[in-house]
């Protein structure tokens, strides 16, 4: 359902861009409302999603990049490369030599094996909440590590408790692990919340990822089966759906300890992850510029790998026809390792999920592959009963202690001990600049000249179309440049078309050239096929993460973008001023072009965000998915950003970086923290933060 309030962007788009000629004829120019300060018709109406058909386009000339190895000693190469690269952009750590801290919190023993709700530690002062689902018998027993996919209440979930219960009743010790965010794992204890979104994209403003937290977490589960005296070490395995077949992927590919390993409903390829609907536990930072899946599916090779997938999924990611595409290449690894007949799929007549046939044919396949054992097919698969939550929960409401962290207690902590470390006397500005260009991934510099085109739409507004460095295109509306000697160039997410009309017709009055411009993802840039897939989730959500995965941020775009019109208007109208009027996100992109860009000379936000560190992590954040940026805060955060700025900064309605407004004591605090940085860096620009 639309918005009651539509963007600059979507009143130009949906409002006021209807199917007329480009450029209007003289006896078909559009009435102007008073002093012409309605936004005219600048495109024709199209069906076409350009900016997802690029994208698309973009990911699948990736995939032709990525080819099967000669040889193994070319394999043993590209492995380690990729091995790297999954660790540096993951962040994943391995704490193999820390205390596990195990806790057996509740036991019960139940028909066929016994139930422990258990604790151990996965990373310094962390601990994570699990059952155990144990055989009856002393053992030594093999293990299969079980890892939860998309429900927000984890292990709680029937299909995956399910999948411990079966696994336990024949034979394998079972350990189901909340995923990071999930669970017992939330911030409010068993107040069950989806871990991706906002929530997984303050991780990335810290330097971490969701994807990076789980593998940590997997490699610690690992260290826990090992050390339990009745697993064999040397049978340990890995299974999960979508999400959980997601993991089962990375940590089989980035731990020799996982014997084999069977993904339910999750392998596909990377490019179809672009504009599709994916979680960013799914994200691999920067993924596409470097790897496809089918190279992750050969890191496990020569060990045990099957893909279970379903013929009724409804995600094109997991489609059979994408899995065929990765088996095709990573077979060819496995070939090389003479290992082909350790390499398998299987395809079900089900829809997306963990089911009783998928159940049952894994633990065949674990049989058969982990155990080399043959087992009766009709082998305790008999209908099992749900457990409650209260059997399976490890603490009872209100009691789980502090060690239990959740994502907004993580990213507090972490970003208190990044700050804590900053010290802005020994800031060398350039360099400082050089590194937040690298954290927007971005590489700003103007040109000599802008390569533009001029379209008169009307008496007051001509537009122009920009190509810019990177050869991307962009419109603007222009009004009045000759007459003006100071540009106010308008960014906005959510302005109504009154208002927008006003804002024009404000500064207008006031004597500047007003300059309206769609960046990529708003308005004639938009994508129907990203707010299809948004339904539920934070506006720009797929378009962020598709970004993402093809090593680019939205707020790096859109800097660099606002940057470079400013640097163009510079070029072509030479004005005194270049200022510019923001909301919301697009304060932050404003603020940081103008830390880039010397040349504009003033930014008044409003509804900006002050900072990017979390008071308190929501999911119906007030700000899109396209807020976050890649280690902003090891970087320094937007204070410093401010105070390096030599624009005038004017920032009205302040709020914190979950969209809550700023009390009077806190825009306080942050206007001293800005003086404080200024006075170091000897800035002489001007900074007010106002209520």
């Amino acid at each position: 359902m639309k918005s009651k309030l539509q963007t600059i962007s979507a009143v130009i788009a949906s409002l006021l861009f209807t199917a007329h000629s480009t450029i209007p004829s003289p006896s078909g120019k559009i009435n102007m409302s008073k002093n012409n300060d309605s936004i005219p018709t600048i495109v024709n109406d199209s069906d076409v999603d350009v900016l997802a058909n690029g994208l698309k386009l973009e990911a699948a000339r990736q995939f032709k990049k990525f080819i099967a190895p000669q040889n193994l000693q070319q394999w043993q190469t590209r492995k380690n490369a990729i091995h790297q690269f999954i660790q540096e952009k993951t962040n994943y750590k391995r704490f193999h030599n820390l205390p596990l801290k195990y806790i057996e919190h509740k036991i019960n023993k139940l028909e066929g094996f016994e139930l422990k709700n258990i604790t151990f530690q996965t990373r310094p002062k962390t601990l994570t909440t699990a059952n155990l689902y144990k055989p009856e018998g002393n053992g030594p027993f093999p293990a299969v590590l079980v890892m939860m996919g998309h429900s927000r209440n984890g292990k709680f979930y029937d299909n995956y408790q399910l999948v411990g219960q079966d696994l336990a009743k024949n034979g394998y010790v079972a350990l189901l692990v909340d995923p990071w965010g999930a669970g017992e794992r939330t911030t409010e204890h068993l107040n069950f919340e989806y871990h991706g979104s906002h929530m997984g994209g303050h991780l990335i403003d810290i330097g971490e990822t969701l994807m990076g937290m789980q593998i940590t977490d997997n490699l610690r589960a690992v260290d826990f089966l090992e050390s339990l005296a009745y697993v064999d070490k040397n049978l340990i395995a890995a299974t999960g759906a979508s999400g959980g077949g997601n993991q089962t992927m990375w940590i089989a590919a980035v731990d020799e300890r996982i014997k084999a390993a069977v993904p339910v409903v999750s392998v596909g390829t990377f490019e179809s992850y672009v504009m599709n609907a994916n979680c960013i536990c799914e994200l691999l930072p920067d993924g596409l510029t470097f790897v496809e899946e089918s190279e992750i599916l050969g890191l496990i090779a020569p060990r045990k790998l099957s893909l279970f997938n379903a013929l009724h999924d409804s995600n094109k990611a997991f489609f059979p026809s994408e899995m065929f595409r990765s088996h095709r290449i990573a077979n060819q690894v496995y070939k090389l390792h003479h290992a082909e007949t350790n390499f398998s799929y299987q395809l079900f007549n089900t829809t997306h999920g963990y089911w009783a046939e998928q159940r049952h044919a894994v633990i065949s396949w674990f049989n058969e592959n982990l155990i080399q054992k043959k087992v009766p097919q009709s082998s305790n698969y008999a209908t099992l009963p749900t457990l409650s939550q209260s059997t399976l929960q490890v603490f009872d409401e209100g009691m789980r202690p502090q060690e239990v962290l959740s994502t907004q207690a993580y990213c507090q902590q972490t970003a208190a001990d990044l700050m804590s470390k900053f010290d802005p006397k020994k800031i060398n500005r350039d360099r400082q600049l050089l590194q937040l260009q690298k954290h927007l991934q971005i590489d700003f510099a103007t040109p000599p000249k802008y390569r533009s085109t001029k379209t008169s739409i009307n008496e007051t507004w001509d537009r122009y179309d920009l190509k810019l460095p990177n050869g991307t295109e962009l419109l603007a509306l222009i009004a009045n440049p000759s007459k003006a000697k100071k540009f106010k160039l308008i960014f906005t997410t959510d302005l109504p078309k009154n208002q927008l009309n006003d804002t024009v017709r404000k500064y207008r009055d006031q004597g500047f050239a007003v300059v309206l411009s769609d960046l990529t993802g708003l308005g004639i840039n938009s994508s129907s096929v990203g707010r299809n897939f948004d339904n539920g989730l934070p506006k720009l959500h797929t378009l962020s993460r598709s970004q993402h995965w093809l090593g680019r941020s939205m707020m790096g775009i859109w800097t660099e973008q606002i940057a470079h019109l400013a640097s163009f208007i510079k070029q072509n109208f030479n004005p005194q001023n270049i200022e510019i009027h923001a909301e919301k996100e697009l304060g932050v992109a404003s603020i940081l072009a103008a830390t880039l860009n010397e040349q504009i000379n003033h930014v008044e936000t409003y509804e900006t965000p002050i900072s990017y560190l979390v008071r308190q992590a929501k999911l119906d954040s007030f700000y899109s998915q396209a807020i976050h940026i890649p280690s902003i805060i090891n970087w320094g955060d937007l204070p410093l950003a401010a105070a390096l700025a030599p624009a005038d900064i004017s920032m009205h309605s302040l709020r914190d970086i979950a969209g809550d407004s700023l009390s009077q004591s806190d825009i306080t605090d942050a206007q001293e923290e800005i003086a404080s940085l200024k006075r170091i860096l000897k800035s002489k620009s001007k900074i007010k933060l106002l209520h």
